[in-house]
């Protein structure tokens, strides 16, 4: 008798977990569908025409990995090589740290420093042949040497060369690559920042191409933070040419984009979806027969990546490409009583968003909508910083929320020549400075200096100004985690500090 109740009580718990798994994967298709859908739909928007590189023009393109610059670049690049533009293509990192790709490579499971090392060199000659494919020589090509799924440590962690970071892949804290733009080029933020500064100093460029800040990939975003920080530092500077830079951005990773996969050069190519209706600006760039026949015989160059995913990279030989662009936000500065941090909205009225964030556009996001940010402000007045997170749906007390500030540093002359770094009110002779908050309600605040509350699907907080005191250009980024998952991470918005 009691085994038969036992027997009926497994089977009925066998029954619920196998509901429970059916019903799941029943909705995370739907979601996939939905959002493959949307994104489908979207090939039929029109854009307007991007700006056609000319012979008056310098065009630089940064790119994180060998093969980006193709995916992302190479018919503008073809374009602007056939109209005299100038041209200068720099890879960031030589995507050494793909163990996948440089196992099959090499045929071993057993990858060693040295064959990433071998690896890193195979893929900046595959990326010398594939721009050559679109009339770029190798003299119009850096490769600066970093670390491959590094470079977001370098911008969140490694900034000064008294922290370098260390590569899992080639075991180095330095450049190991003979053809570096430096030589032995140490793994940190502070050497990227130089190295892209002093090779925009030398272009002098009118058009520079970098990854979209909300590209999934940390490599990209990443890439995209050090050249606007680079960037606005030189105008800080009052560098010549600084203020006529326009920069664009290209996308390579978001979730399942670019729709249809595969090789469709008779289709064209649009932003997906979720972030074609935010703060971007999207161009569309046509392409000639003959320039999309070039592009993807420069994609097919790259056989290391198409041996894996042929159909990923064949999906951006289309007949356009896509770019776009950002502006960068003044936070507003109050000269009234403040923001009462009680987890409200009244007292924001007329006050824009500093970033729009998609929602619903992944499974996880869809799963966990407390955690899927919808919007970000902020606002300053004379003694302290406001940052107002808004989320899909209530806020969980599963869900941990990291707010990432950054500052850029001014820069002025001290005697003999040398140049020291003010940071609002901390002044320091190297790196940055950062400031992060990490929320989980309805306790837990680090730093306990923070003030914060939050009220149905609105988090509030105030950082004293006395502790974090921005000036110039603020970079600011929102993560939402459930335990270590990662449920969104937005990407990092540069904002302007007004003078007050």
């Amino acid at each position: 008798m009691r085994k038969s109740k036992l027997s009926k009580v497994l089977k009925a718990a066998r029954a619920l977990v196998l509901a429970s798994f059916f019903g799941f994967a029943l909705l995370a298709l739907f979601v996939q569908y939905r959002i493959r859908v949307a994104n489908d739909w979207q090939r039929y928007a029109k854009m307007p025409k991007a700006p056609i590189p000319s012979k008056n023009d310098s065009v630089v393109v940064f790119a994180p990995h060998s093969d980006d610059e193709t995916l992302g670049c190479g018919g503008m690049l073809a374009l602007a090589k056939i109209n005299g533009a100038r041209i200068r293509v720099v890879l960031v990192t030589n995507g050494d740290g793909y163990r996948i790709g440089a196992a099959r490579e090499y045929g071993t499971i057993r990858v060693t420093p040295e064959i990433c090392i071998r690896y890193g060199y195979r893929r900046q000659k595959e990326t010398l042949k594939a721009l050559d494919k679109l009339g770029i020589c190798s003299s119009e090509v850096t490769f600066l040497g970093y670390p491959d799924r590094g470079i977001s440590a370098l911008w969140n962690e490694y900034w000064g060369s008294e922290n370098l970071y260390f590569s899992k892949a080639t075991k180095t804290n330095h450049s190991p690559y003979i053809n570096s733009f430096t030589r032995n080029a140490p793994y940190c933020g502070e050497s990227v920042m130089r190295d892209i500064e002093q090779i925009l100093r030398v272009e002098k460029p009118t058009l520079v191409y970098v990854p979209h800040p909300f590209d999934d990939h940390p490599d990209h975003y990443a890439t995209y933070c050090f050249v606007a920080a680079a960037i606005t530092q030189l105008r800080a500077e009052r560098a010549d040419f600084a203020s006529r830079i326009r920069v664009l951005a290209y996308l390579v990773h978001r979730g399942d984009w670019p729709v249809p996969r595969g090789d469709h050069t008779n289709e064209s190519l649009a932003p997906p979806y979720a972030l074609s209706h935010g703060e971007t600006k999207w161009f569309s760039l046509p392409l000639s027969p003959r320039i999309v026949r070039a592009k993807r015989d420069a994609i097919r160059c790259y056989k290391s990546q198409t041996a894996i995913e042929k159909a990923f990279l064949m999906s951006f030989a289309r007949q356009n490409e896509i770019f776009g662009e950002l502006k960068t936000r003044s936070v507003p500065i109050l000269h009234s009583s403040g923001i009462i941090v009680d987890g409200q909205t009244a007292d924001w009225k007329g006050i824009r968003p500093a970033l729009i964030d998609p929602t619903g556009d992944h499974l996880l996001r869809e799963l966990n909508k407390g955690g899927d940010v919808r919007a970000v402000y902020v606002c300053l007045d004379g003694k302290s910083i406001y940052i107002r997170v808004d989320c899909a749906r209530p806020l969980s007390k599963r869900i941990t929320y990291v707010i990432n500030l950054r500052m850029l540093p001014r820069n002025t002359r001290v005697a003999g020549g040398c140049t020291r770094r003010h940071y609002g009110n901390a002044v320091a002779d190297e790196g940055e400075l950062r400031y992060s908050v990490t929320i989980k309600p309805p306790v837990l605040c680090e730093p306990s200096t923070t003030q914060w509350q939050f009220h149905n699907n609105v988090l509030e907080l105030r950082i004293p100004r006395r502790i974090f005191n921005p000036s110039g250009t603020l970079f600011l980024q929102v993560r939402t985690r459930l335990s270590k998952l990662t449920i969104d991470k937005t990407g990092w918005v540069e904002l302007g500090i007004p003078n007050e």
